[in-house]
């Protein structure tokens, strides 16, 4: 299925906005959750880095 049956969020949209329209795209929208997973396979989340002397 290529759009959320619940908030009827399409996958292309998705992909122009960067939101996802309700919790239940993820597991409704069938290429979401495929490409989600590729998108940050082996990726490690660095964080922000505090600026020194700034406390």
């Amino acid at each position: 299925m290529n759009k959320c049956p619940y908030c009827n969020t399409s996958y292309n949209e998705i992909l122009q906005t960067g939101f996802v329209g309700c919790s239940r795209c993820y597991s409704e929208i069938e290429m979401l959750g495929q490409n989600i997973s590729q998108m940050h396979l082996g990726k490690t989340y660095k964080g922000r880095k505090a600026k020194s002397g700034n406390v």
